[in-house]
């Protein structure tokens, strides 16, 4: 009776544990919701090519109200690694969602400007199924996006973000990185938010948005190279080291408005310091007439 009852105990863990394992997978079907309109499906290939190689192109459309929409021009990706920023404070939303692809399989197709053009103009999200999956690694959370086959194009998601209108992003060279800041916000105070490292190219898009783009290369001279990982098979090549690009952006009235709020500061500091300083005149005359006029009475008490 007892091995029948431990059997029993091993067979409904091994079904709990693999239970909990399947449902960290999220398998896209007919009924997932792919709204593709919430996405900018810009042909955005700035320094996108090296010698007529594809580099991964990432644009994170920034925002203050705790999410971010990434879309990325990927070629033959099977799967995309994200490091969330979680909110603690609404752990039960979800940190990856609204996943779009314009794209097709890797084998049908190269990431060509005119090819990414043609995924940009699509009318309908392409049916490549993927699933949504999720691990902690040396104690940081991680999302993966995995896909069925490699994948060429584009690939739309939106993340959840914790820190407002600071944002985060650790990326593994080569790869282009563009950060586009809500309209009417900035950066680069180094009072109210400065970002690291300096883009490689700023300017301003049709919508009167700040957009910052870094191209991240393979670094192998200098300090980098001390820090890479030597591969076994090729001692002279060098694994990728991630980089963190940190901005910190504000609204462009930021800066004036801090201004106006120091002078109205030190206005106000100077009318207490002269109004202290005034107070303290008079509280040294009235203890000067006091001693004067003690004084005047010993000396007269003295002649008596």
């Amino acid at each position: 009776m007892k091995k029948y009852f431990f059997l029993t105990l091993i067979l409904l863990s091994i079904i709990l544990f693999a239970s909990g394992c399947v449902g960290d997978l999220v398998p896209v079907g007919e009924n997932t919701t792919q709204d593709m309109s919430a996405y900018e499906f810009e042909v955005f290939l700035n320094n996108s090519y090296d010698n007529g190689t594809f580099i991964p192109t990432h644009t994170f459309y920034l925002s203050n109200n705790g999410s971010a929409k990434v879309v990325s021009i990927l070629e033959n990706q099977s799967i995309i690694k994200i490091m969330p920023l979680e909110d603690l404070s609404n752990q039960n939303s979800d940190t990856v969602s609204n996943v779009v692809v314009l794209g097709d399989i890797s084998n049908n197709t190269n990431a060509t400007p005119e090819n990414i053009e043609y995924f940009a103009s699509m009318s309908s999200p392409s049916s490549i199924n993927y699933t949504i999956s999720d691990d902690v690694i040396r104690g940081q959370k991680y999302v993966f996006v995995n896909f069925e086959e490699p994948v060429t194009g584009f690939v739309a998601y939106t993340m959840t973000t914790a820190l407002g209108q600071d944002f985060i992003y650790i990326t593994t060279p080569p790869s282009v990185v563009r950060y586009v800041l809500p309209a009417g916000y900035t950066t680069g105070n180094s009072l109210i938010g400065k970002v690291n490292p300096t883009p490689n190219e700023i300017y301003y898009d049709s919508d009167g948005r700040e957009n910052l783009v870094w191209t991240n290369e393979v670094t192998t001279n200098g300090f980098l190279s001390m820090l890479g990982q030597f591969s076994s098979g090729n001692e002279t090549s060098i694994e990728p080291i991630p980089k963190l690009i940190s901005v910190k952006f504000y609204t462009k009235d930021a800066p004036r408005d801090l201004s106006i709020a120091g002078v109205v500061l030190g206005l106000v500091a100077l009318s207490v310091y002269l109004r202290f300083k005034n107070e303290r005149k008079k509280l040294e005359k009235i203890r000067n007439e006091f001693e004067s006029q003690l004084y005047s009475k010993k000396k007269g008490n003295g002649k008596n």
